[in-house]
């Protein structure tokens, strides 16, 4: 009996070595991946995260890619994924003061996958990217970010079960008075973000050049943005000057105007780049000098000063041997023309765009105030070739026939709107010249009466010199109804027309409301110098159908006309590099989309239509 039990002892274990020696490797591995048996380890990928910025600024947008390296011969699936599969996905982690975008993956590879046919997959090495806003309530200090990587990995013969990878990333949260710098650049040169809420394509483009180290697109962008530019409403008080002192200038020839345009640019230039890499430094809002009373009050001195000398009051002259001296180096004129510049580059200043806020920006975040000063630059000589044609064809004028008193016509009309527009500024920090402004039609009928009669009384062929004391009081009151009807007419089109929005002017009394009734909030930041903003009211709010939609939302006007401790307070929390900014946000203070610069009532309708498709 017991050695039956031997043999068959022998023959089980027997049984056992044979089986364990001829069973097929492959379905050991796969039974291990259902826990049948031992797992044979396998690295089949590795993830790595990293930041755009080296800090992160309270309230400030950063980036992070992700970096996953697949194993040599090994495969995931992409995202989106054929119908079925398990996509690659990044799961960003749930934290109060953070709030993530969409989530930006590469393009997959298409692999054959016999009779399941083609499907897109990644593989070696793919970067993932995610676009970041940081609260500016967020805890100062370091810590690190958990994130989760859901995958599926595969090969040429077998598919292993989802994994889930865990990975963190460090990052360190300082206030807004500190430098950060950008790192890190080649990794996110490969991630094709999506276009920031509110931002136009150039926009969008433009920031990515800059993430990603491209400086020669980024010029070109800025280059192109500051064309752009020229062609809006914000730039509309500089045409007269321009036309006004070229188009009265008693140098004749097309080279010569245009040499004195390309110095009157310069000047602009000059003075745009310096002011914007001085207030993308400090934090100020782009435009705000021309708050500054007793700025506007010089500029307004200079233009009335150079009107009156075109009505022949008196003649600006340099002293006769500095005259001689500039003539030997290309003419007094080119002085001249430079100064004026300069003060055409600080009524230029409350011009912005995307373009413009994106280098503001890029400035104020990175502290490179080299890259910023010629991107400022380039900006700027984009938006001065509108005035370099302005002014090269306004100088021919001076070699029209002298026949009687032709010049002297033109020279009267170009001082009539250069004190025009001096009043223009003038009106932003001296209310009664504000307030008496209406958009209507017998308005302009009395403005329109008020120029006819001017210009009837103002004796425009002839100056102020050598008349007689009776003929200058004539032409005095003449000149004065016309600059008067003028600065009506010019002043008066810039108010709106049509339906008012109901406008809270407080923050914080607008998400009040905001909670007490469930709506959605606007914020609308302005001010009485930037002619865009004065757009928006007159031409997008104002519009019934926007108006209609608006109705359905807190909106709340933010007045940055005047520099306070309240707008300091509101340009550190919104991230404000100029103006116009409007933004919307639902109660709870999360941004839903945001843009800069004017639109029209059109392109209005179309971001209330994703603002409210994207809550429902």
């Amino acid at each position: 009996m017991l050695k039956t039990v031997k043999h068959h002892q022998y023959l089980f274990w027997s049984l056992v070595t044979l089986i364990a020696i001829t069973f097929p490797m492959r379905t050991q591995a796969q039974l291990a991946d259902f826990g049948l048996g031992e797992k044979t380890p396998v690295e089949k990928l590795s993830v790595k995260g990293y930041l755009s910025l080296d800090k992160v600024q309270l309230g400030s947008q950063f980036q992070i890619a992700v970096v996953v390296e697949i194993a040599k011969g090994w495969h995931v699936n992409a995202n989106p994924a054929k119908e079925g599969f398990i996509a690659t996905e990044v799961t960003p982690p749930e934290v109060s003061d953070l709030t993530f975008g969409e989530v930006v993956y590469p393009t997959g590879d298409v692999l054959k996958l016999g009779s399941i046919g083609e499907a897109p997959v990644y593989h070696d090495t793919i970067t993932i990217g995610i676009q970041a806003d940081l609260s500016q309530t967020a805890p100062v200090g370091s810590r690190t970010l958990d994130f989760h990587l859901q995958y599926q990995a595969c090969d040429d013969t077998q598919c292993l079960l989802p994994e889930t990878l865990a990975f963190s990333i460090p990052i360190e949260v300082v206030g807004i008075e500190e430098t950060v710098q950008r790192i890190h650049e080649a990794v996110f040169a490969n991630i094709e973000f999506a276009v920031p809420p509110g931002s136009t394509g150039d926009e969008g483009s433009l920031a990515r050049a800059l993430s990603g180290g491209q400086v020669w697109l980024a010029f070109l962008l800025v280059f192109a943005g500051g064309i752009l530019t020229s062609l809006t409403p914000c730039v509309y008080p500089l045409i007269p000057i321009t036309v006004s002192v070229f188009g009265a200038n008693e140098s004749a020839g097309l080279l010569k105007s245009f040499l004195l345009s390309v110095v009157y640019v310069i000047g602009i230039v000059v003075m745009y780049s310096i002011l914007g890499v001085a207030v993308a430094s400090t934090g100020a809002v782009f435009g705000q000098i021309m708050a500054n009373p007793w700025v506007v009050g010089f500029i307004s001195l200079i233009l009335v000063t150079l009107g009156l000398s075109m009505f022949g009051v008196f003649e600006i002259q340099l002293p006769y041997a500095v005259q001689n001296r500039l003539n030997t180096v290309g003419g007094a004129g080119f002085a001249g023309a430079f100064a004026m510049g300069t003060v055409a580059g600080v009524i230029a200043a409350p011009c912005t765009g995307p373009a413009l806020a994106v280098v503001l920006t890029y400035i104020a975040t990175t502290g490179s105030l080299f890259l910023g000063f010629w991107l400022m630059f380039t900006y700027a000589l984009g938006m001065g070739l509108l005035f370099i044609g302005i002014g090269t064809f306004s100088g021919l004028l001076s070699a029209l026939p002298r026949s009687g008193g032709w010049m002297y016509v033109l020279e009267n009309i170009f001082g009539i709107a250069i004190i025009t527009m001096a009043l223009y500024f003038l009106k932003d920090v001296f209310p009664p010249l504000q307030n008496f402004l209406q958009n209507s039609l017998p308005f302009f009928a009395i403005a329109g009466g008020l120029v006819l009669v001017g210009l009837w009384f103002g004796k425009l062929t002839q100056r102020f010199s050598g008349i007689p004391a009776r003929v200058k009081f004539q032409k005095a009151c003449g000149l004065l109804l016309a600059v008067l009807g003028a600065y009506m007419f010019v002043g008066g089109i810039q108010q709106p027309a049509g339906p008012q929005l109901n406008w809270v002017y407080n923050e914080a009394e607008g998400f009040e409301i905001a909670k007490r009734e469930n709506k959605l909030v606007m914020l609308d930041f302005y001010a009485s110098w930037c002619a865009a903003c004065n757009e928006l009211d007159h031409r997008t709010y104002a519009d019934p159908a926007v108006a209609a939609r608006l109705d359905d939302y807190v909106n709340v006007k933010l007045d940055f006309t005047r520099t306070s401790e309240t707008t300091k307070a509101l340009t550190e929390k919104y991230q404000i590099p100029g103006l116009p900014v409007v933004i919307f946000l639902d109660s709870n203070r999360n941004v839903l989309k945001r843009f800069t610069g004017f639109v029209n009532a059109e392109d209005m309708l179309g971001i209330l239509d994703e603002i409210e498709n994207s809550v429902r």
